[in-house]
């Protein structure tokens, strides 16, 4: 892998190389030189709209084509344009090779970031770019040579040669890519209104923008000094082009000691400002020499200190100011830096060089050159103040992240501030100072890791042994062996870590170990034992076996936590076992060895685990490892497989938003089933998260125009619902049904009515529209005037008005022609529903309403026959003596059914009496109203009483319940009031006595049960939250107000 990058690299950059000197001498010895600050300038205009073309394109195609096609463009160009090489073809070929030169670097450092973790990168991203390095001193070396031997009218052929290469390794390097990229574009601008709030301006990163656009000056400057210098120096093609490659050469010699021998030490040494400003010192060196004496030496100094600083100390310390910038000001800022800032501040020095030339001589624009850099050097210098209060800030914030530092270099300044953070007190700040430092080279912290690791907390030393466990010199055999034998929360990481060392020695010190009382221990100890690979061997691995094929679930986890590399004991088809396990403790585990073994065959059993919440987010994991490809094919025929089960179904969709592409888009496109709401609102969820970071296609806006009015046609069909209900007491069950199911698809709406625009923040805006705020309303639907079409408007936005059913009603019915006009109709249709919730509802509401002519039409077969439905026929049979008889009654079991005091319906109508339950859909609630048990109580019988266990709640359904310390009465609670609702949160005892004060019926809930319910359902556990807020912001106040 490193090496197809290395040659890649080799290839590119030999192809700048030569096409970048054919160039020069083509330009200079067959033009009129006196233009080429015009080609500063042009190059700049051109290259600018080109890449941002290249980009828009790389959005659209697959990378192997994208490739294939400039690959194929560029290599047919050289060779058209050779025969060609004469008057105006000049200047065009001199800005295309730029173009081209340009693409290339961006499509090879594409590649490989896509390639490498950031671990690997920082590691091996100085040794695939010495590739380059090395490129320019072989073929510079080589340059003279071919030219005697071919002449210069064949160097295009030889650039286009090494990009044929180039292109080889590029295609090979594609099967090294971890996933595919996030391919990230410009989000389309709100159509009109849509100002955009005016940032106040950074110091620090104008500071990095001045150090750019003045390097950008002066290397342009001393460029054009050098090139005219040496095109009067040697007058012929041949002469000039051996020049140039042996002065590149040497360039190139240099270039790779001074990265791989100076950069380094010099920043960990000296700090970033020494990094900041040697380009800048020897560059006045340069152009002083060459203000003094204009001659080919002075050129190529100042030439030879900016080609040989500028790449190698100065973009290692320029990389290294980025890092403290916060990540989403990073990407955003940096590309306008590196690129437009910079090619503004080349074109305009072109612009200015071609203007003195006129009147002043060649050498005078080294002291523009030496005013530039004066400028630059005193920048600099505030830069390094600034890099250091940022650095500090950031760690202290916690907002640095070294994965995307992709060099391998350290500052001093960086060194000292970790050191300060790890030295800390506070272990938070102790292990992120690990987080960030990990696969960063240790030497420099070495003293504060050894007292961390012999004095820090648990959770510091496994970290440090996480991350050092490989390198002996920070972390001595010596001691991992103390550790190991402290017998305490690290011991049996250690242990493993002499096991990874193959320290044999340990071994009389191990083996007792397998009898240890502690599971984890006597684990470890087997699994260390196992990879030494002498000793008690045969013991070792029967205890491991007998612990992974034991009953109790713990003791498995704990054995497959330590065999993650022993595939000999856990083997492929004993691990997929494992991964299909029912209990999460045993799944999370496995799928954390999956993720490490990254096999493609574990992919099925993987995404098995997308479907429970507690094993989701490791699976989610696991999965990243694997290409995307992989995983979006795995997906695809998931979805095709017709039993596929509903919670699977919706992990996965919710796992799409890790793949932002085009695949994904249309795979979430045919999971819009309007059929399910819930599975449509995870659905349009994934695409919205999606679109913020991978922009929907055009195309696809007819399709998303279709669902947003399939979903307004819906809302609009719910609301004429509820205007069709007569006010009447027996509305309670279907009116609630009907607005919850708008309040569940009307956020959805909105958000597919904004994918185009996705950064708009709907989340707020769609609490604006449920908190019905007056004052922010109008605001709201002025912004929506912007963002949505004219026929979206006029759908959408009499949805969010404050306006009658009946205004609604006349909206919905001149834009649909379909909209409910029966009731009837409608309580049928619900009736066949197979939500039970929806068809109980609608006959229950028959049955109050007396419609039995209704019910009688009815086709039976089509009816659920579900235990809500039975509990609703026996108890109106039972208790009211109405005659059903055209229901049949075997198929509702009208004869088996027991009848409790309340039915389910009427003890939901009692909890959405009491605060905790107000706010939850009856639907949801009647989750809580099946665990929800009566309880008769005589008079002044006790509930409970003050210190007993609390385990359950009451709600009190008639009757009175006092509430009292001894004879002390605190509080008397009568219908409808709630007690005992904390306990359902902590383990904690009553805090006072309950008594009921007459007979009474009261309903318990028990925390067991409530946990079940409150776990798959999540309106109930954020309606607790909000009671609970809310009481905690009421008792805020009145503190507040004493």
């Amino acid at each position: 892998m490193v090496l197809t990058f290395f040659f890649f690299s080799f290839f590119t950059v030999a192809m700048g190389m030569v096409a970048k000197t054919a160039r020069d001498a083509y330009f200079l010895s067959r033009f009129d030189k006196s233009i080429l600050p015009l080609m500063f300038l042009a190059v700049a205009v051109v290259i600018a709209p080109i890449l941002t073309y290249y980009t828009k394109l790389s959005t659209k195609l697959a990378p192997r084509v994208l490739f294939m096609m400039t690959c194929a463009i560029f290599i047919v160009s050289f060779i058209l344009f050779q025969p060609l090489i004469t008057g105006s073809v000049i200047p065009v070929v001199y800005i295309w090779v730029e173009v081209v030169v340009g693409i290339m670097l961006i499509q090879f450092w594409t590649f490989a970031g896509d390639s490498f973790e950031p671990q690997q990168a920082k590691r091996l991203f100085s040794i695939i770019a010495g590739g380059g390095s090395f490129a320019v001193m072989i073929i510079g070396m080589n340059l003279k040579p071919f030219v005697s031997a071919f002449g210069t009218d064949e160097l295009l052929f030889l650039a286009g040669g090494f990009l044929g290469l180039a292109a080889f390794f590029g295609l090979t390097s594609m099967q090294y890519f971890k996933k595919e990229p996030a391919k990230k574009g410009t989000l389309k601008p709100t159509k009109k209104g849509a100002k955009k709030k005016k940032e106040k301006q950074d110091p620090f990163l104008v500071g990095i923008g001045t150090i750019i656009a003045l390097s950008a000056v002066v290397t342009t400057l001393i460029d054009y000094q050098f090139k005219m210098i040496a095109s009067t120096a040697f007058p012929t093609e041949a002469e000039l082009v051996s020049f140039f490659g042996t002065f590149y050469s040497i360039a190139g010699a240099a270039s790779i000691i001074m990265q791989f021998f100076i950069t380094g030490p010099l920043l960990s040494r000296f700090g970033i400002l020494i990094g900041l400003l040697a380009l800048p010192f020897f560059l006045i060196a340069g152009s002083a020499s060459l203000l003094i004496a204009p001659v080919l030496m002075s050129a190529s100094i100042a030439k030879f200190s900016d080609q040989t600083f500028k790449f190698t100390i100065n973009s290692s310390s320029l990389e290294l100011l980025w890092l403290p910038v916060p990540a989403n000001v990073r990407k955003s800022i940096k590309p306008q830096i590196t690129g437009t800032v910079k090619s503004i501040a080349e074109g305009i020095a072109g612009l200015i060089t071609f203007l003195l030339v006129k009147i002043i001589a060649l050498q005078y624009l080294s002291i523009i050159s030496l005013a530039s850099i004066a400028v630059w050097v005193f920048t600099a210098i505030r830069v390094k103040t600034g890099y250091v209060t940022q650095l500090q800030s950031a760690i202290a914030k916690r907002q640095i992240d070294f994965e995307e530092l992709n060099v391998d270099v350290q500052d001093a300044a960086m060194v000292q501030t970790i050191e300060k953070t790890l030295s800390s007190e506070d272990e938070i700040q102790q292990l992120f100072a690990l987080e960030i430092i990990e696969g960063l080279p240790l030497s420099s912290w070495k003293k504060s890791i050894n007292r961390l690791f012999a004095e820090g907390s648990a959770d510091v030393r496994k970290r440090i042994l996480s991350m050092a466990w490989d390198e002996e010199l920070i972390l001595s055999n010596e001691d991992i062996i103390a550790a190991m034998k402290k017998d305490d929360a690290i011991s049996a990481e250690a242990i493993m870590v002499v096991g990874r060392r193959k320290l044999a020695t340990v071994l009389p010190d191990l083996e007792p170990l397998l009898t240890h009382e502690q599971e984890e221990t006597r684990a470890a100890a087997a699994a260390s034992i196992l990879l030494i690979d002498k000793g008690a061997t045969d013991q070792a691995k029967s205890i491991l076996i007998e612990m992974l094929e034991g009953a109790d679930e713990s003791t498995q986890a704990i054995a497959l936590n330590r065999l993650v590399d022993n595939k000999n004991i856990l083997t492929q088809d004993k691990l997929i076992s494992f991964l299909y396990n029912d209990g999460y403790l045993i799944s999370n585990v496995a799928l954390s060895i999956a993720e490490k073994r990254q096999n493609p065959e574990l992919i099925p059993a993987i995404i098995s685990n997308l479907s429970l919440p507690k094993t989701s987010l490791q699976a989610r994991q696991s999965l990243k490892k694997f290409s995307t490809d992989l995983i979006l094919e795995s997906f695809q025929n998931l979805f095709s497989d017709p039993d596929l089960k509903r919670k699977l179904r919706l992990g996965i969709i919710r796992t799409l938003r890790e793949y932002p592409n085009d695949d994904s888009i249309n795979l979430l496109l045919t999971q819009l089933n309007r059929e399910d709401q819930d599975v449509y609102n995870e659905v349009v969820d994934s695409l919205l998260a999606i679109a913020r970071i991978h922009p929907i296609d055009e195309e696809k806006k007819e399709e998303i125009a279709q669902e947003i009015r399939a979903m307004a046609h819906k809302v609009y069909a719910l609301n004429e619902a509820i205007h069709l209900t007569p006010e009447d007491e027996n509305k309670f069950f279907l009116q609630d049904h009907l607005n919850n199911e708008i309040q569940n698809t009307l956020p959805t709406l909105l958000k597919l009515g904004v994918l185009h625009v996705p950064d708009t923040p709907i989340e707020t805006y769609i609490h604006t529209v449920k908190s019905g705020d007056p004052a922010k309303l109008p605001f709201l639907l002025e912004f929506f005037e912007n963002i949505f079409s004219k026929e979206e408007r006029e759908i959408i936005n009499p949805l969010i008005e404050p306006i009658s059913l009946t205004e609604r009603s006349e909206v919905g019915h001149s834009n649909f022609k379909d909209l409910p006009s029966s009731l009837d109709q409608e309580l049928t249709d619900s009736a066949y529903s197979p939500n039970k919730w929806e068809s109980v509802i609608a006959l229950d509401y028959l049955l109050k309403s007396e419609k039995l002519d209704v019910m009688k039409k009815l086709d039976w077969e089509k009816v659920p026959g579900s235990k809500a439905n039975q509990e609703l026929f026996a108890r109106r049979i039972q208790k009211n003596g109405t005659n059903l008889d055209f229901i049949p009654s075997e198929r509702f079991k009208l004869e088996a059914v027991e009848l409790s005091m309340y039915s389910t319906l009427e003890k939901i109508i009692i909890l959405k009496s009491v605060d905790l339950f107000k706010s939850i859909p009856a639907e949801n609630l009647s989750r809580v109203a099946q665990i929800t048990e009566e309880v008769q109580y005589d008079a002044n019988e006790p509930i409970f009483a003050e210190g007993d266990y609390g385990d359950s709640l009451f709600i009190v359904v008639n009757g009175n319940v006092k509430i009292h310390k001894g004879e002390q009465e605190l509080a008397m609670l009568g219908k409808g009031t709630c007690l005992g609702e904390m306990a359902l949160l902590d383990d904690e005892p009553r805090s006072a006595d309950a008594t009921v004060t007459e007979d009474s019926v009261l309903f318990r809930i028990e925390q067991e049960g409530f946990y079940e319910v409150m776990g798959s359902q999540s309106d109930i556990m954020e309606g607790i939250i909000k009671l609970l807020t809310g009481r905690l912001r009421v008792a805020n106040d009145k503190l507040m107000a004493k």
